[in-house]
């Protein structure tokens, strides 16, 4: 139970250098000596935990999936209306602790990948799945079955954008102007009469609030380097 243990943090730590190095030095160039080097340990550990680099690009895309996810658990805790879900699915992916110009850029570095590597590729479709079906859940209280289908691959493919325009533009975008975006989505999308603009106007400030508290705080961010 012990050496399953540790078999498992050693492959956390070496998943977050990996990352690390996609930030440093981009996907083309980040090998797996590169890796062992910012984790302190040699290309054989390396190789021990992961049988190449395309095994531990697949490690990282299960990381980085993870902690969103998590991220939407979080928020959930708090969240009390079908508006507060809805905006805590939001926030959760554009929390700045994730969401800032490092991992955006690293992040379309790595999503270069997916054509070309069937374990990313997994791991991508069920992630869109996961954000679909999350979306999916909140917006039947707001529309139609049909419609909310619709919606949820809608705001799905604009969390998307986001993020590869984040990561592509040589100016960072911040959570708030992120989030925005999506609120200016939600408003062509959902019904948005004045009730329910106030609705949405209340249940965003509230969700952001908690997050500069729950995902902002220490041990989140701990989360963020060592899950």
């Amino acid at each position: 139970m012990r050496s399953t243990s540790i078999r498992t943090i050693r492959r956390a730590e070496l998943s977050r250098a990996a990352f690390e190095a996609v930030i440093r030095y981009g996907l083309r160039k980040t090998t797996l000596e590169k890796v062992g080097e910012i984790a302190g340990v040699s290309k054989g550990v390396v190789l021990h935990h992961f049988k190449d680099k395309s095994a531990l690009l697949e490690a990282v895309f299960r990381r980085s999936n993870s902690l969103l996810s998590e991220s939407v658990v979080e928020l959930y805790r708090y969240a009390e209306t079908p508006y507060e879900r809805l905006w805590a699915i939001i926030v959760s992916n554009f929390f700045e602790t994730i969401f800032n110009e490092r991992v955006c850029q690293a992040w379309v570095s790595l999503i270069s990948e997916v054509p070309h590597n069937s374990g990313c590729q997994r791991v991508q479709i069920a992630n869109n799945e996961r954000i679909r079906s999350n979306l999916m859940h909140e917006l039947r209280q707001f529309v139609p079955e049909n419609e909310a289908e619709q919606v949820a691959r809608h705001l799905g493919v604009h969390i998307d954008g986001i993020w590869v325009r984040a990561g592509l533009l040589p100016d960072p975008v911040d959570s708030s102007a992120a989030v925005s975006e999506m609120e200016y989505a939600v408003s062509k999308m959902l019904p948005f009469d004045q009730f329910s603009a106030a609705k949405h106007k209340e249940a965003r400030k509230k969700i952001e609030s908690i997050a500069s508290i729950a995902l902002g705080s220490n041990a989140f961010k701990e989360k963020t380097i060592k899950g």
